[in-house]
């Protein structure tokens, strides 16, 4: 199997898999529904890439799977993500940057090193760019959790911070 794994751009913004193209759940807060997840919201997935892009850098990768886009990563600090406020198991650290997404999207891609290429690859990205850490909130009870399954975390060496419901507050120290 061959995998590729890619920054978002311009030009393969349109390759971020359904339904991560037009997600917006951890850039809002409060109710959410499917309506968070209709094409009209891909303009605002746009100018939210773009705002973080200018105030941290790129924030957002696509992987492929025999070229064909399967997955997506995004991350950035915890302050682009007003969503981590509502969790139980508390706000991520401000040293860290946060994976908000590591999602295997097409479920024919999955079980295939996708989300372990994705893992290994945003690993390397934060420790070239400098940062101290990487955290998220990794459930428990599914491995088709959007931010990843904390078994698959666990396996990279990051330990659980905050443990108080199915989202724990995991950690990598660089």
């Amino acid at each position: 199997m061959r995998i590729r794994i890619e920054e978002v751009s311009q030009t393969n913004f349109s390759d971020i898999p359904d339904p991560c193209r037009y997600c917006l759940y951890w850039q809002t807060t409060g109710a959410y529904s499917e309506e968070h997840l209709k094409p009209y919201n891909e303009r605002e997935k746009k100018i939210w890439l773009s705002r973080v892009a200018r105030e941290f850098g790129e924030c957002a990768k696509i992987a492929y799977l025999e070229d064909s886009p399967a997955g997506f990563v995004q991350f950035a600090p915890a302050k682009f993500f007003p969503r981590t406020a509502e969790y139980s198991s508390g706000l991520p650290s401000k040293d860290a940057v946060f994976v908000a997404c590591l999602y295997v999207a097409k479920k024919e891609a999955r079980g295939k090193g996708l989300g372990t290429a994705m893992l290994e690859d945003l690993i390397g990205e934060v420790g070239r760019r400098g940062f101290k850490a990487l955290e998220t909130f990794a459930r428990k009870s599914s491995a088709e959790n959007p931010s990843g399954s904390l078994s698959l975390y666990l396996k990279y060496g990051f330990k659980v911070v905050v443990d108080k419901d199915d989202f724990p507050l995991v950690r990598l120290e660089r």
